[in-house]
């Protein structure tokens, strides 16, 4: 499982636009990673702030929580999602790495 304490923004910049797969008990639900945003900088920690912003299918709504990820090219993990949007064309969600 990738460790989300030593991840950078980097790594996620490398899977812009790649599907991430919400793992349910039941099945997956697909989002896309629409954007990779660094939130400034931090002189005394090892990593930048940053922010990532998945895209889902329209009308999807979910509770902000902890979800089980799965990447093609960064594994799984456990990222707390929030959603920020919702309209006839998507959904959003955003992801905040402090």
């Amino acid at each position: 499982m990738l460790d989300l304490a030593e991840v950078r923004c980097e790594q996620f910049a490398a899977c812009l636009n790649q599907d991430f797969a919400i793992v349910l008990s039941d099945g997956a639900l697909l989002l896309q990673l629409s954007e990779v945003r660094p939130l400034g900088k931090r002189a005394e920690s090892f990593r930048d702030p940053f922010a990532l912003t998945f895209l889902g299918r329209a009308g999807l709504r979910l509770p902000q929580g902890i979800y089980r990820m799965r990447n093609a090219t960064l594994g799984e993990m456990e990222i707390f999602l929030v959603q920020t949007g919702a309209d006839q064309t998507s959904s959003t969600f955003e992801a905040v790495f402090n």
